[in-house]
């Protein structure tokens, strides 16, 4: 939720702003009004007052610019949320990369799905290439996703598609291991101290699988 609540933060400051400048062009325009339009006045008396009406208007006139201001910062904030719903829009097909990933599955052996999973669930983690042992794996993979033309850069872009997704939808960037592992000593919960532990330990073991 945290851009959703940046967007609304940032739109709550527009709104206190502009109602600022509301409250602000309301008092100069009563002042312009006073002077105009004060009956007991001789006519022309105004002109006395050229210096207040001088400034006032120099007021009105900054007011009018900073609405100016709020109207374009809202537009642009307007785009950058329009763009925020179109992207979770595309990431919503992560859901698709599974039921596609559940297709694939079944042209598998389960020994086989697992070890081809774990190929790329290391590639991804650790940003590092696909090792010698990897090869007969990813050839049986290649047999079977050139039934539907798809490669193996494809189909890792997908599996990334649907990280990307998960991680949106959980309001996170994708990490790797190491940074995953600095987080647990820099931002754990308190209250979740508990799974600190075995987390540390799984993220570990990952990385010493994956090397």
């Amino acid at each position: 939720m945290e851009n959703v609540d940046t967007y609304y933060r940032e739109l709550n400051t527009f709104e206190a702003r502009d109602l600022s400048l509301k409250k602000s062009l309301k008092v100069k325009k009563e002042l312009l009004n006073n002077i105009f339009k004060n009956p007991e006045e001789e006519e022309g008396a105004w002109i006395k007052q050229k210096d207040d009406v001088e400034n006032i208007s120099k007021h009105i006139v900054l007011i009018a610019k900073q609405k100016d201001e709020i109207i374009n910062d809202t537009f642009a904030l307007t785009e950058s949320a329009l763009k925020l719903l179109k992207r979770k829009e595309v990431l919503c097909y992560r859901d698709k990369v599974g039921d596609f990933n559940n297709e694939v599955k079944k042209r598998f052996t389960r020994d086989d799905w697992g070890e081809i999973m774990s190929v790329f669930n290391r590639k991804i983690n650790t940003n590092k290439n696909f090792r010698k042992v990897d090869e007969k794996y990813l050839i049986k993979l290649k047999v079977v996703l050139k039934e539907v033309d798809i490669d193996l850069e494809e189909f890792e872009l997908l599996l990334r598609l649907k990280r990307t997704g998960n991680y949106e939808f959980y309001q996170d960037k994708a990490k790797t291991l190491d940074q995953e592992i600095e987080d647990l000593e820099i931002s754990f919960p308190e209250e979740l101290e508990y799974f600190k532990s075995p987390l540390k330990k799984l993220l570990l073991a990952l990385k010493v699988w994956y090397s």
